[in-house]
C-alpha cells in the first residue's frame, strides 16, 4: 500500500477489476493467498431480498468464516465497533463489503479499530481528519475487497465518514490504507439495488464531480477526470432511467464514479457536501437524496464565483450557458424520478434553523467557493432548493 497522502488515479486503477462474474473475480483476487479467513460486511437489503448471501456461502466454503449486517446509513460507530469485533473474532485475513457508501465506509473504519484496537468510541473520535493527530497507521495486515452496489464513490477514496456517538455528527477518516486494496465492479450486482437508490447515489457522484470542478484551484488533470466522470454520469443515469435492465448503461455509470472521485481526498467539496452532511444527520436524509434537492441550489448560489466551471458544466449536461446550469441540473433530477426540492423533504422549522446554525461552523460549507458568512447566506440557498 503507498505511503503518498492521497493516492493516484493510476494507482487506485489498479486495484480495479471489472467483472461481470462476481464469484470469479472474488477466487481470482484471494486465489494467491494460502488459507484465506473471508469475512463478508453485506447490506441488510442485500441480505434480505437477494440470493447474494446464500451463493457466497455455497461457492466460498470453508474460506468463509461469517457473514454481517450490522452496518447502517450513516455508518453509526455503535456499529462500527460491533464489526470490528467480529473482525478480530474471526481472525479474518480478508474482507469483504458488498453495499452502499455506508456499507464501504462503516467496513473500513472497522478495519482502523480491528487494527489499531481501539477500545472506545472517544479514542476513534480523537483519529478524526479534524483533529490535530489525525489517523496515522503503519500496517494493514487484512485486505479489504470493496464491491458497491451504489453509486456513491467509497470504494474509490482514502476517506470515510461514521456517525459520532460523542457529537452526534458525521465524522470524516484520512489516510491512504482506507482505499480497499481491490475493487470489484460488477453492473449484473447492481440490478438488485432499487432504482431511487442507484439513481440517487449517481447524483451524489455528480456532486463529487461538480464540486471539484467548482473547487478554488483545482489542477487541469483532475478537472479532466471529473468532467468525463460527470459525462458518464449523466448519460449512465439518463440511460438506467429509460432502460433499467441495461448493463452498460450502469457499468457507464460505475465508471463515471471512478473519474468522478479523483478530486475528493485533494480538494474541499462545497456547500452541497457540507450542507448535506448537516441534513443527512440533523434531518435524516440520506446522502444522494441531500445532493437531489442541494446541488441545483448551490450552483445557483455559487454562480458569481464559478461562472467559468459553470460554463464547462453547461456543455456537458447540454444547458444553452452557465447561467441556466442550477435549473438545468434541477430538471435533470427531476427527469430520473427523483426530489429536486428541499421542500419534498418536509423538514421541521427546528431542524432548519439548526441547519443553518451549524453550517457557520462547519469546516465543509466553509469551503464553498462563494463565502458563506451568515445565517442569511444559508438560508438564501435552503430558498434557493425550494
Amino acid at each position: 500500500m503507498s505511503d503518498k497522502p492521497f493516492p493516484d488515479m493510476s494507482e487506485i486503477n489498479n486495484r480495479l477489476v471489472i467483472e461481470e462474474d462476481l464469484i470469479k473475480a472474488i477466487l481470482g483476487i484471494i486465489a494467491q493467498n494460502e488459507n484465506p479467513r473471508i469475512l463478508i460486511s453485506l447490506s441488510r437489503s442485500l441480505a434480505k431480498s437477494t440470493t447474494v448471501e446464500d451463493d457466497l456461502r455455497e461457492q466460498l466454503g470453508h474460506q468463509l468464516v461469517g457473514v454481517e449486517t450490522v452496518l447502517t446509513e450513516h455508518s453509526p460507530y455503535e456499529n462500527i465497533f460491533e464489526l470490528a469485533q467480529k473482525i478480530n473474532e474471526q481472525r479474518a485475513t480478508h474482507i469483504l463489503s458488498i453495499g452502499g457508501g455506508s456499507v464501504i465506509d462503516g467496513t473500513k473504519i472497522a478495519l482502523v479499530v480491528a487494527n489499531l484496537d481501539i477500545k472506545t468510541h472517544a479514542e476513534l473520535s480523537e483519529l478524526t481528519y479534524a483533529t490535530d493527530k489525525g489517523l496515522q497507521i503503519e500496517d494493514w495486515p487484512i485486505q479489504h475487497i470493496a464491491i458497491p452496489t451504489t453509486l456513491s464513490g467509497a470504494e474509490f477514496t482514502p476517506l470515510a465518514g461514521a456517525t459520532s456517538s460523542i457529537s452526534g455528527r458525521k465524522e470524516g477518516f484520512l489516510n491512504p490504507h482506507l482505499v480497499p486494496d481491490r475493487v470489484i465492479l460488477c453492473s449484473r450486482l447492481s440490478v438488485y439495488t432499487p432504482e431511487r437508490l442507484w439513481l440517487s447515489s449517481g447524483i451524489r457522484s455528480v456532486d463529487h464531480a461538480i464540486e471539484t470542478l467548482c473547487a478554488p484551484g483545482v489542477d487541469e488533470e483532475i478537472s479532466s477526470f471529473c468532467a468525463k466522470g460527470l459525462e458518464l454520469l449523466f448519460s449512465g443515469l439518463n440511460g438506467t432511467r429509460s432502460d433499467p435492465e441495461s448493463l452498460a448503461h450502469r457499468a457507464n455509470s460505475q465508471l463515471g464514479v471512478y473519474y468522478a472521485t479523483s478530486g475528493l481526498s485533494r480538494y474541499r467539496m462545497g456547500a452541497s457536501h457540507g450542507l448535506g452532511y448537516l441534513l443527512g444527520t440533523i434531518g435524516n436524509v440520506p446522502h444522494g437524496l441531500t445532493s437531489c434537492v442541494l446541488l441545483p441550489a448551490v450552483l445557483s448560489y455559487n454562480l458569481s464565483d464559478t461562472k467559468a466551471p459553470q460554463t464547462q458544466i453547461a456543455k456537458i449536461i447540454g444547458a444553452a450557458r452557465a447561467e441556466e446550469v442550477g435549473t438545468a441540473m434541477r430538471q435533470f433530477i427531476g427527469g430520473l424520478g427523483l426530489p429536486n426540492e428541499l421542500s419534498s423533504l418536509e423538514l421541521s422549522e427546528a431542524a432548519l434553523e439548526e441547519i443553518q446554525e451549524a453550517a457557520l461552523t462547519h469546516p465543509v460549507v466553509q469551503a464553498n467557493p462563494k463565502a458563506i458568512m451568515s445565517k442569511e447566506n444559508v438560508a438564501e440557498i435552503l430558498s434557493l432548493a425550494g
